[in-house]
């Protein structure tokens, strides 16, 4: 699994890999905060089993 975050703070993609596979939204929430220091109030995030990107035109 793999977490995205949208980080209003730098207005960057980042995503993190190898997150365990039946993690909770509120333990997402907790890891974002006690490793990376992303704050939920300045992020969006989504749990997901894949990178897939698509560009739109």
């Amino acid at each position: 699994m793999k977490i995205i975050v949208l980080d209003f703070t730098d207005w960057k993609v980042k995503v993190i890999n190898n997150v365990p596979k039946n993690i909770q939204v509120d333990e997402a929430e907790e890891l974002l905060f006690e490793k990376y220091n992303l704050k939920t109030s300045n992020i969006e995030f989504m749990i997901v089993p894949e990178l897939e990107i698509e560009t739109l035109d």
